[in-house]
């Protein structure tokens, strides 16, 4: 149990870095590519203060529909875009790592 604990914490921190970096970035370095990162943290940082995705998916092995789809694009948008492996991809590519881990093993059942 300390191990997922630990793991939540670690992924809320990787998120929230994604997000400060990226938006940074976004005003200093206009680029299509750091909208990727932004969206892939701070799509489930808002879930966490303001739940959005709360309803039950048709699939029911699938959890948080919503944030999976905003994730998921966001790092479609990075891979379509980015020119060269950086920052962007390593933030987006964290974020999303740590999103599955975080849905599927560290979040306890409800």
């Amino acid at each position: 149990m300390p191990l997922k604990v630990i793991f939540r914490a670690a992924f809320i921190f990787w998120a929230l870095l994604s997000v400060c970096a990226s938006a940074f970035l976004l005003f200093t370095q206009p680029a299509i590519y750091w909208a990727g990162p932004l969206v892939a943290g701070l799509a489930p940082m808002v879930n966490l203060v303001f739940p959005y995705d709360k309803q039950i998916s048709p699939h029911h092995k699938v959890k948080l529909p919503r944030v999976s789809l905003l994730v998921m694009l966001s790092v479609a948008l990075v891979l379509l875009t980015i020119p060269e492996r950086g920052l962007a991809l390593w933030l987006t590519l964290g974020c999303l790592g740590g999103f599955l881990l975080d849905t599927y093993w560290a979040r306890e059942p409800e």
